[in-house]
Formats: structure tokens, C-alpha cells, sequence
């Protein structure tokens, strides 16, 4: 894997230019990389001045009839996705942040939280950037094949159909994302249900395929199991254990449950100060 430096540096490229390609990763998938140095995340994200981010929408946010795009043929009708409420989604994704942070895995992506707008991103950079809005409703965009980029007018032409039929609030979730990043999926929620444009999002590189481990308690819990006890080959029963707990404590998670989850969290403190801060609400 590629050097890494501070835990904003990632977003700031995924925000302010297009996601570099990634190499491609032949046989047993790397093992989880340690950063030499980690520091609380500080946060720098949309619309702050290290951010590089845009502060206008991107020309093809605002929706359109348009059904042409290199993404599929849209229909312009809502279909529902299979994603958790955002309540659930809240305490998974904080618990995850904490451990990401806490262990000192990879400073350079993973879970984070900006001002009440979340970022999901994996290893290998398969990525979703979820938007607040103050009244409970959300938006996430991203890819799970980062590594296919496309020309600026195919991007825009896929973004415009991403949208088609949409709520035009929808295009507020495309704002931070720089016009050159590949955007491969266009999610929208509301009333506790998650909806996407039919058609419009290719089935290998949108939503569905997305290495979402938060999609489940369970899932994320072995998943932080499995983080936190690298080298470990029976992990205790007490892992899992704190790891709901985590879970359950989501942004208001401490030191001492962050510690708990296994023995290469690094820096529990860092871990529950990366959780706290998904409690800010969100602000659209």
C-alpha cells in the first residue's frame, strides 16, 4: 500500500479531485497497514478553507428529465435500496470510526465525521459521503469501483441521470464532490427509506455492491472484531461483547469501550474523540 500521512489527507482528495486509480490487488488481500504516527482527526471537510473542496454544485447536479447516460438507461422512477435507517447507521458508524482511529489503521480514509456529513471509505477505496439535512433526511454518493473514471462529459451525463426524477434536494449531496471524482451511485433517504433513480446506477460499481459494512450490527461487529485482534486466532467471546457495546454507545462511546473491543487499539482516546464527533446533527 502507499504511504499514508494524516487522516483528512484522503477526503481532501476525494472532496477536491478526482480518486486516484488504485493498483490492482492480486491473490490474499493486504493486510490491514498501520499508520506510523496518528493524531485525533481534525476536521477539515466541505467547505472549510484546507478542504480544497468546491463550494458550488457541480453544472449537472440540478435534476433533469434526461434518461441518456453511460451508467445504464434511467427511468426517472424511485426504487427502494436495502440500507439501514440512519439511526442504525448512526452508533455503527461511529463505533467503526473509533476503532479505525483507535488502532491506527490506515490514517490516510476510513470512517469519519465533518460538521454532522459522514465518510465511508475502506482499504481499498470503495467510498460513500453521506449528507444531513437538519430535518432527518440524507443523501450518500460514491462508488464501489472507484478505480473507473470517467470524461468530464460522461460524468456529468451520468450525475444528470443519477438525479432524473429525483427530489431536487438530492443534488445538495453532489456539492462537496469535486466534478472530476467518479460518482457511480446517487442514494437519497426519507421517511425511514432509502431510494436510488432506477436504472441509472451500474450494478458493479453502485450501492448494492458497495463493501458496506455497516449494513448489519453483526457484520460490523466481526468486522471490528477482526480489526482490533490482528494475529489472533481464537478471538474471546468478550470482543464481541464490547464491540456491541461500542455500538451501542455509538458517539458518546469512551476511551475505556473503545480499549475494550481488542488488544491493537493504539490510542483509545483518539478512537472515542473520532466517535464523538458524529453526534454533531446535521445541518442542510
Amino acid at each position: 500500500m502507499r504511504e499514508r500521512t494524516t487522516t483528512w489527507d484522503r477526503r481532501s482528495v476525494l472532496l477536491a479531485g478526482a480518486l486516484a486509480p488504485l493498483a490492482a490487488c492480486a491473490g490474499e488481500p493486504e493486510p490491514l497497514e498501520r499508520s506510523s504516527s496518528a493524531a485525533t482527526p481534525t476536521p477539515s471537510g466541505p467547505g472549510s478553507p484546507t478542504s480544497g473542496a468546491s463550494s458550488s454544485s457541480p453544472t449537472s447536479s440540478s435534476p433533469t428529465s434526461s434518461s441518456s447516460a453511460t451508467t445504464g438507461s434511467a427511468s426517472g422512477r424511485l426504487e427502494r435500496v436495502d440500507l439501514p435507517a440512519l439511526d442504525d447507521l448512526a452508533g455503527r458508524w461511529a463505533a467503526y470510526a473509533a476503532v479505525w482511529v483507535g488502532g491506527e489503521f490506515s490514517s490516510d480514509g476510513g470512517p469519519s465525521a465533518d460538521d454532522g456529513d459522514w465518510l465511508y471509505e475502506d482499504m481499498f477505496g470503495q467510498w460513500g459521503f453521506l449528507t444531513r439535512f437538519a430535518d432527518g433526511r440524507a443523501v450518500m454518493v460514491g462508488s464501489a469501483q472507484p478505480e473507473r473514471v470517467r470524461p468530464a462529459a460522461e460524468e456529468r451525463e451520468a450525475r444528470t441521470a443519477m438525479l432524473a426524477g429525483a427530489p431536487s434536494w438530492w443534488a445538495v449531496g453532489l456539492q462537496p464532490i469535486d466534478p472530476a471524482t467518479a460518482v457511480h451511485y446517487i442514494c437519497g433517504y426519507e421517511d425511514g427509506r432509502w431510494r436510488q433513480v432506477s436504472g441509472a446506477s451500474e450494478r458493479a460499481s453502485g450501492i448494492t455492491s458497495l463493501n458496506f459494512v455497516l449494513r448489519t450490527e453483526r457484520q460490523v461487529v466481526d468486522e471490528m472484531v477482526l480489526m482490533a485482534n490482528t494475529g489472533v486466532a481464537d478471538r474471546p467471546a468478550s470482543a464481541k461483547a464490547a464491540a456491541r457495546a461500542l455500538v451501542r454507545a455509538g458517539s458518546k462511546a469512551t476511551a475505556a469501550q473503545v480499549d475494550a473491543v481488542g488488544s491493537d487499539i493504539r490510542d483509545a482516546r483518539a478512537g472515542a474523540a473520532a466517535a464523538a464527533l458524529f453526534a454533531a446533527p446535521g445541518r442542510h
